[in-house]
């Protein structure tokens, strides 16, 4: 990767940022440490719990995770930082029923079989471009299963990924990190909170590192500043918050699978692990993101409050990329590659505007939400073509780079998108033994896409949808509640995981078709064990993905929606603490995923899909952790993450087998001080983590270990 310096301006903010946030308090009126009320926590929960207490996303309200009738995993980022995750692959690695998809230019995750990757929030606002989020500034990662339409609008159904952000508080603790680990990795983190009055405080969390990798010639280094600022009266509050990153990294899109000739089946990659194909002296990709966000809320009586949301989101995002796209010569002994570029700006707006309160209905008590949403979002790509980068070996190749001429000018677009929305929500309590969950949502979704090149083609296409769901909980005992949901999502043209319509005369067809559809069943049970202080979760699920876009016989470039994609699986959860200080968090899932029906496309690559496994899906995932967490002294925690064997493509012609990755870490905590180690793949396993095809199969890093140091004050 070219040297990608950081500017001393850049540094010049970071070091302001940090300074003004000790000056600000002197607009505050007296010492505000004095003023602000101490805040306690009552209860039985540990100074050290897995479990979330309440969760938004499922809702958009704080609801405990026993009243929603539908699953939800959350992700303590504490916890998946001590380990050295940096990217939301590593933070959700194994999560039950979720697969890492991500490609080296951005996040993509399958839930429950389907794709999700512009199904991707902060606080609730939609995040669907195409980038590497950086994860310095979020509290936790919560995961809702199935289909979210009723309160996010658009997407594939398998579910969606919310990072909560950090915010100022009373009773948060600053921070400042610094660590140091395997392949050169080195960097700091700071989380610093401050009340400044007692309606205001404001908190600043900020970080940078530079990593290189097991992989030959690949490394990255990565930026952040999160500042926020709150007021809260009582009855007001109003939160900004801005969060700026930059991502700089060397492209790698992992190995090719091989086989003797074209005929022959597919076998797993032949090379070491650490080989890679791309040209580092040319290759590189550089994100540089920054997100705007104003929440404004207004208590009008002590049961209703009015909330306005804005969020703003601007990423830039280039790359140059040389990466394997198929096998050539004797034996098919070298690898043919191909070379893009691409210059990518994207602008999201989103406006919120949500009613919530409660009320009462003879002997029933309504919790309800009642929302609308406006928002635009501008994507232009500039795309150069694939010119052909020079062939290398197969198990030693060339980094030197080729001497053909640049890529040209492909495409050069501007895909804009409307979405209006109103949508209401009830939570019904009935009687002490049942609840209800009720809502819908309109949507309309309008995406306009011009070329930029030649005579300016253009494309446009208007999608309308009402999107319900439903559910039933039943808490016969106190410690245990039944439920079963049903809920619905769709897909538009031209709004899948990235907004863009095709604008050439084949594919005319393509944009006027009906919008993919998914709907899910599930039922399961939500329980709390030993007074409390364990909680697991048991579903069982179905969830179809039908109007499933099909290619066509007559023409390879035209699709029909008459396919029915499906998965049928189980999910169990147990978290929570099982002993004085001792504790576990773990999930597991089985799942079956398959393509129900699909017509036949005699000339396409693969003519008959029905039957076939949905691609990068295993049969079973999950993780188990045992924490020893006294509130000071020595702790420890050990673990594994599993997955099961999944297909690298749509045609089931290679199956990455499965594999259990064993981690563990041990540390000391003093009043202000902890000091952890940790190793990730504590067994050294050789394993292949993802695929995006059969030539981009990426495989696991090998023994890896952490050190870091945290002072807190």
């Amino acid at each position: 990767m070219p040297t990608q310096c950081i500017s001393e301006h850049r540094l010049s903010v970071m070091a302001l940022a940090f300074s003004s946030l000790f000056s600000i308090p002197a607009f505050a009126e007296g010492e505000a440490d004095d003023k602000l009320p101490h805040i306690e926590v009552s209860g039985e929960r540990s100074h050290y719990d897995p479990r979330p207490g309440k969760v938004s996303t499922a809702t958009r309200t704080a609801a405990d995770l026993r009243d929603v009738p539908q699953t939800v995993n959350s992700v303590n980022m504490e916890d998946a930082a001590s380990y050295g995750a940096q990217t939301m692959a590593g933070a959700l690695a194994g999560v039950p029923g979720v697969t890492n998809n991500s490609d080296t230019r951005f996040d993509s995750f399958k839930i429950r079989g389907f794709s999700s990757a512009g199904d991707v929030f902060l606080d609730g606002i939609r995040d669907d471009a195409q980038y590497v989020r950086s994860l310095g500034n979020i509290e936790r990662i919560e995961i809702l299963k199935g289909p979210a339409a009723v309160l996010y609008g658009r997407g594939s159904g398998g579910g969606v990924i919310n990072r909560i952000s950090k915010q100022p508080g009373a009773d948060v603790q600053s921070s400042l990190k610094l660590f140091a680990g395997s392949y050169s990795r080195l960097g700091f983190a700071a989380d610093v909170n401050k009340v400044l009055s007692e309606q205001w405080a404001m908190r600043i969390n900020a970080g940078r590192e530079h990593a290189n990798s097991f992989r030959d010639d690949v490394n990255s280094a990565r930026q952040y500043i999160a500042p926020s600022l709150k007021w809260d009266d009582g009855r007001t509050s109003w939160l900004l918050q801005a969060e700026f990153s930059e991502f700089d990294r060397t492209p790698d899109r992992g190995m090719p699978a091989w086989r003797r000739n074209a005929g022959s089946p597919y076998q797993l990659p032949p090379a070491g692990r650490a080989t890679t194909y791309g040209v580092p002296e040319r290759d590189y990709i550089k994100d540089s993101m920054l997100y705007l966000r104003s929440t404004l809320e207004q208590r009008i009586d002590q049961d209703w409050k009015l909330r306005y949301t804005l969020g703003m989101l601007h990423l830039n995002s280039i790359f140059d990329n040389t990466f394997a796209t198929n096998l050539e010569g004797a034996n098919h002994s070298m690898v043919r590659r191909a070379r893009w570029q691409q210059n990518m700006h994207q602008r999201n707006w989103q406006n919120n505007l949500e009613l919530e309160g409660r009320a009462m209905t003879g002997a029933v008590r309504h919790d309800m939400l009642f929302g609308a949403e406006y928002s635009v979002e501008r994507r232009q790509p500039t795309l150069y073509s694939r010119a052909p980068a020079g062939s290398v070996s197969l198990l030693n190749p060339s980094k030197a780079p080729d001497a053909l001429a640049p890529p040209a000018l492909f495409s050069n677009s501007l895909h804009r998108a409307d979405g209006i929305a109103l949508y209401a929500q009830d939570q019904l309590t009935l009687s002490s033994q049942w609840k209800m969950l009720a809502g819908v949502r309109w949507d309309r979704f309008a995406v306009d896409s011009t070329s930029r090149m030649g005579a300016g083609a253009r494309a446009e296409r208007t999608t309308s949808a009402l999107s319900p769901r439903m559910g039933l909980v039943w808490s016969p005992l106190a410690e245990h509640s039944f439920y079963a949901s049903y809920s619905k999502s769709f897909i538009p043209s031209g709004g899948a995981d990235t907004v863009n319509l095709d604008t050439g005369a084949s594919t005319v067809s393509n944009n006027a078709l009906q919008p993919q559809s998914s709907r899910q069943f599930e039922v399961g049970v939500k329980s709390d064990w030993l007074e409390k202080k364990i909680s697991t979760t048991l579903s069982v699920f179905q969830l179809d993905l039908y109007n499933r876009r099909t290619l066509i016989s007559s023409n390879p470039n035209l699709f029909v929606t008459s396919g029915l994609e499906r998965n049928r699986g189980i999910e169990l959860s147990v978290d929570g603490q099982v002993a004085p200080s001792w504790f576990i968090r773990s999930g597991f899932a089985v799942q079956r995923s398959r393509i129900v029906d699909a017509p036949r496309c005699n000339r396409c690559a693969t003519p008959d899909l029905q039957g076939k496994r949905s691609t990068g899906i295993s049969g079973a995932n999950g993780s188990l952790f045992v924490s020893y967490a006294p509130a000071l002294g020595f702790f420890g925690e050990a673990g594994l993450v599993y997955e099961g064997s999944r297909y690298a493509d749509v045609a089931n012609r290679l199956d990455l087998p499965a594999y259990t990755r064993w981690d563990g870490k041990v540390g000391y905590r003093l009043p202000k001080l902890e000091l952890t180690l940790a190793v990730t793949n504590l067994t050294n396993r050789q394993y292949y983590a993802s695929s995006t095809a059969v030539t981009q199969i990426m495989p696991g890093a090998p023994r890896s270990v952490l050190l870091s140091a945290a002072y807190k004050f």
